[in-house]
């Protein structure tokens, strides 16, 4: 059985086109069982994705795409990119922001998960978004995150 795990909405602008309604419409005519909502930076469609979820009998899984940057220095700047714009320059050496999935699994994940949202959005100036490793550091119980092919990448981060 199939089930989406990375979907976004119209809230993670650039990202997804679809209202979160939408894809629970969408997944409910495919029969999924489960959906996950992950929007770019934060939990913005969320509420309404549960509640849609809840009232066609699919499970809502909710989750957030999070930008992590090396230190702290790293700017978001895929936008600028993609909007035609120039990006500014980084300091030389410094990673380029990368992408981690994070889906809740819990009512203590989802806690978790805005308080590391919300300390990112306190540290950045507006519009911009960036989160370290260290900023998950007593905050991960309740969430999995899904490493893709840049999270693995040895030439973005490494362990320590």
């Amino acid at each position: 059985m199939y089930l989406e795990l990375h979907t976004s909405s119209a809230f993670s602008f650039l990202d997804g086109a679809s209202l979160p309604e939408t894809l629970v419409t969408r997944a409910a005519s495919l029969g999924y069982p489960a959906v996950a909502l992950l929007d770019r930076d934060g939990l913005y469609g969320a509420p309404q994705f549960y509640r849609a979820a809840k009232a066609a009998g699919i499970k809502a899984i909710v989750g957030a795409e999070l930008t992590i940057g090396a230190n702290g220095s790293s700017k978001f700047e895929v936008r600028s990119s993609k909007l035609g714009g120039t990006p500014e320059p980084r300091n030389p050496g410094t990673p380029e922001p990368w992408i981690l999935s994070v889906l809740v699994a819990t009512l203590e994940g989802y806690r978790n998960l805005c308080r590391v949202i919300t300390r990112a959005k306190l540290r950045a100036p507006k519009g911009e978004f960036y989160l370290t490793l260290d900023d998950f550091a007593g905050h991960t119980a309740g969430l999995i995150a899904i490493a893709g092919r840049s999270a693995l990448d040895g030439t973005t981060w490494t362990m320590r």
